[in-house]
């Protein structure tokens, strides 16, 4: 499965919205530790290709949950278009994620 495409949507939703509910400090520091999981979590995703099918599933699920973790970031921490935007994002990238699971994983 290719994932170029939400590379490119992960990478254009790491440019973080007005800070909200959490205080602009706590969203600061969370959205930035959030870009930099979700550019290591691309950067192993881009890898797959080249490892054994369970060290696959690994990347794919600890994937997954990099993308959760940043979508509960982005709920807390964007406001009005932009957190609608990067939480639909978000979910469409967990959508093909879980695809990949369950298409490539199923026996493990």
């Amino acid at each position: 499965m290719r994932f170029s495409r939400s590379f490119a949507i992960l990478l254009a939703l790491i440019a973080p919205a007005a800070p909200a509910s959490a205080g602009p400090a706590v969203c600061l520091r969370e959205l930035a530790v959030t870009e930099t999981r979700l550019l290591k979590a691309l950067v192993h995703l881009q890898a797959v290709a080249h490892v054994s099918e369970d060290n696959k599933c690994a990347t794919y699920r600890t994937h997954a949950d990099v993308l959760t973790q940043a979508r509960a970031v982005f709920e807390r921490c964007s406001t009005g278009r932009d957190r609608e935007h990067d939480v639909d994002q978000m979910n469409g990238a967990l959508d093909q994620i879980n695809t990949a699971i369950a298409s490539a994983c199923a026996t493990q």
